[in-house]
């Protein structure tokens, strides 16, 4: 085995570089503690830094309750069964009374900014800039030549779990660099989305002192927050001649540096705000940050073999995009790498949002909220579990948890059920009141067993029963309850009737109301197994039996006529393949549905209508490689596309997602997009290292599987570190060459109650066999001592 796989072969000693310019805040540079979030933009001689923070949503909303369309659903459910879905939509729309609701679409409360800090060094504004990005120590900054000054340099760390930005400044020679504190110095909107411009809904309350504060705040009828900043700086603030901002001087010394510490903190924790700040030196910092941002980020990296030489990262794409085959295979690797530190620098207290925890806009795309529906799990918090930081994942639980009111008063007011039902989207309340009639959200169901489904993970692949708490017992039994009651039994067989698959209308109608979307009965199933998991965990298995007989009562999955899987289990509803979203697909992006499994003839017949319905996205994808209106839109689409092909062993499928993320969704500033080469967003930061993860390992309480998805452009050589699998087994190595492969695994003790008898079935995939056996199946004994098995090939790979 040639590669290292260390995290020095693939980031180098020296940061990434970039020459790109970075004009406004979606071209800027990233640092993220999990709770604060900074934003380094601008030109040379001033550089912004925009402070955000992950709990400071502004209530520039509505939030009323789910609309009331109980003594409705009936009606509605019998014009879906009947065909009608135009009719049904009307019957929604007529229903929801509640005032919010007549003047479109009700937005979830957006992230805001906290504060922003303007850094100005006079001198020119067209030298040109070079910019850094150190993903082990979460550092970034900007440096340009001043004829005064020599060489320039504004860096910027947000330490690990903290609420602190600190800022350094750094000269050639001696320098005097003005620094102003405001709210926001750019407020540009976003032509792409449309979002409404929020900047209307902030106040900020400036204080001058030794130390500087911003206070931002936002009232709307009973709902108010605030967010205070405190920047310390080596000489006091002042008001400027304007009074709209504060402004102070800091003295940099020649081939030295001056630093700036701001803290961020939200609502009563604003107290706590210390009137000094412990000034360490920038080394200490550096380090401290090694050894806990670091950390996670080194815990699992993509080694794809070859030496390519240290160069600027638009030059490396340019490369890739113009076919070179191992500039393709470095902007994977750098994908993952960065994709794996930026999730990390968004996650805290909570999951990352679609923007993850920055903001520098005050018309940011769809709230910059939690997407429930597909960006959230298939985006931002995609590979917290499989690549080596299951520990984080738990941010997700504590995002939902804190709002089972609303999920029951959801569930009642919209089916007249009992139980929870998840809202499609959220930021600070779990209210369901954000839909219309072209996005009926109120009805797509499936949320609740979805987060069943990452706290089953968890719980697998770490051994914590711990997180099993009264609250998120609450929530399976709540799953279950609006199961039983929201659906309808009719001739044996339960419906999930009106329903919703995201985001699409069938073929057959103008209107996306449906019956029995797939993904629903997907996940309904789904939450019967990870429910069980869970039980045990809790030692409880009272509600088993009634898991059971919901499942049982679900209709099978359908072969479309087109031969595609079909998004709607019932005929009635055609496909509609020219769409962003492939839910439809759910069944196989964790551990694959009993239904697609073996060796019947129902089951080939699934899996190869999965296969077909890969490829038709990927061929309609392909027709218009281009941000809308091209078809390279929504990034998590091609995650669900490639976790599918992964379980299918569709190597080449899976490659082709991996690699039009990793080309068109990555920037120079290693952040990424929503669309090809537009509107910040980290669902492509969580999905890629997801996908990569999924087309190397696979696995179930029992079972291992290495190479499901070996694309043959992989084939010559790789390392990958520090996966995470079910069963609690950590995957600390799997490397390959030419000739064979060897995986490094363990497990964790906490998780031995998962496989009391310590085995292990591990299987290979992409023509690997097993050393000795000659077979693709071994079965071994696992425990938290590291087990080495080697593997050899049985052909060679062109």
């Amino acid at each position: 085995m040639q590669r290292s796989g260390r995290f020095e072969a693939i980031a180098g000693r020296a940061p990434f570089e970039s020459r790109s310019a970075a004009p406004a805040w979606e071209d800027g540079l990233i640092a993220g503690s999990g709770t604060v979030g900074a934003l380094l933009f601008g030109k040379p001689g001033e550089q912004m830094i925009s402070l955000s923070h992950e709990r400071f949503f502004l209530p520039a909303n509505p939030t009323p309750e789910a609309p009331d369309l109980s003594a409705a659903v009936a009606s509605i459910r019998d014009a879906v069964n009947h065909g009608d879905s135009g009719l049904a939509t009307e019957l929604m729309m007529a229903a929801a009374t509640e005032p919010s609701y007549g003047n479109g679409l009700v937005w979830t409360n957006p992230l805001g900014i906290c504060a922003t800090l303007l850094v100005r060094i006079p001198g020119r504004e067209d030298e040109p800039m070079r910019r850094f990005v150190d993903l082990e120590h979460g550092e970034v900054a900007a440096q340009w030549q001043d004829a005064a000054a020599g060489t320039v340099r504004v860096s910027v760390i947000a330490p690990r779990g903290g609420e602190t930005v600190w800022v350094s400044i750094e000269s050639e020679r001696q320098l005097s660099a003005h620094v102003d504190l405001g709210l926001s110095f750019e407020a540009a909107a976003s032509a792409v989305t449309g979002a409404p411009n929020y900047s209307e809904h902030v106040r900020s309350e400036l204080i001058a002192g030794p130390s500087a504060r911003i206070v931002a705040s936002a009232v709307n009828g009973g709902s108010a927050i605030s967010a205070t900043t405190r920047v310390h700086a080596p000489n006091p603030w002042a008001f400027d001649d304007t009074g709209a901002q504060l402004t102070t001087v800091v003295d940099v010394p020649e081939n030295g540096r001056a630093l700036l510490a701001a803290t961020v903190a939200v609502g009563d924790d604003a107290g706590a705000l210390a009137e000094l700040v412990d000034v360490r030196d920038w080394a200490s910092l550096r380090q401290a940050q090694s050894e806990t941002h670091g950390e996670l980020v080194r815990q699992s990296v993509l080694d794809l073999g070859g030496e390519y030489p240290a160069e600027l990262t638009e030059l490396t794409w340019r490369r890739a995009r113009e076919g070179d085959a191992a500039a393709r295979r470095r902007v994977v690797e750098i994908a993952y790498l960065s994709g794996r530190a930026n999730v990390i620098g968004a996650t805290g207290l909570l999951p990352p949002t679609l923007q993850g925890v920055w903001q520098g806009t005050w018309t940011p795309a769809w709230s910059a909220d939690y997407t429930m529906n597909g960006n959230v799990q298939n985006g931002g918090a995609a590979s917290l579990i499989p690549t080596g930081t299951p520990e984080l994942a738990t941010s997700l639980l504590r995002l939902v948890l804190p709002h089972l009111q609303d999920y029951r008063t959801n569930a009642r007011k919209i089916f007249g059920a009992n139980g929870m039902l998840l809202p499609a989207r959220m930021s600070d309340t779990g209210r369901a009141n954000h839909f219309g009639a072209d996005f009926p959200h109120v009805f797509w169901v499936g949320g609740g067993g979805w987060i069943l489904r990452f706290a089953a993970d968890i719980v697998s692949t770490t051994g914590d029963r711990s997180i099993v708490d009264d609250d998120l017992w609450a929530l399976v039994t709540g799953v279950l309850e609006f199961a039983e009651s929201a659906s309808i039994v009719t001739d044996g067989v339960r419906h999930l009737v009106p329903g919703y698959s995201p985001e699409n209308t069938p073929g057959s109608s103008d209107f996306p109301l449906a019956a029995d979307p797939t993904m629903d009965i997907a996940i309904l199933r789904d939450a019967a197994r990870c429910a069980r998991v869970l039980a045990e965990a809790r030692g409880d298995d009272s509600l088993d039996e009634r898991w059971s007989r919901v499942v049982s009562d679900l209709p099978d999955y359908r072969v479309a006529a087109d031969g595609t899987l079909a998004e709607w289990i019932d005929d009635a509803w055609s496909e509609n393949i020219a769409h962003r979203h492939t839910s439809q697909l759910y069944p196989l992006w964790y551990e694959p549905d009993e239904a697609f499994v073996g060796d019947t003839e129902s089951a080939r017949a699934l899996r190869n209508a999965a296969a077909t319905t890969i490829r038709r996205k990927i061929a309609w994808r392909a027709e218009d490689q281009a941000a809308p209106p091209g078809r390279m839109e929504m990034a998590f689409g091609l995650v669900q596309l490639s976790l599918a092909a992964a379980t299918l062993g569709d190597a080449e499928s899976a490659l082709t997602c991996v690699e039009w993320l990793s080309l068109e969704h990555w920037t120079p500033a290693l952040t990424t997009t929503h669309d090809a080469g537009r509107i910040f967003n980290l669902d492509p930061s969580g999905g890629l290292p997801a996908l990569v993860s999924a087309m190397l390992v696979s696995s179930d309480r029992e079972s291992l599987r290495v190479f499901p998805a070996l694309p043959d452009e992989w084939s010559e050589q790789g390392v990958i570190t520090g996966l995470t699998a079910r069963g609690g087994i950590i995957v600390d190595r799997l490397e390959w060459n030419e000739s064979g492969a060897r995986v490094h695994v363990r497990r964790r003790t906490d998780a031995e109650w998962l496989r009391p008898d310590g085995s292990l079935r591990l299987t290979a995939g992409s023509s690997f066999l097993f050393a000795g056996s000659g077979t693709n199946e071994l079965l071994i004994a696992v425990s938290e001592n590291p087990v080495i098995v080697d593997l050899h090939r049985v052909r060679h790979r062109a």
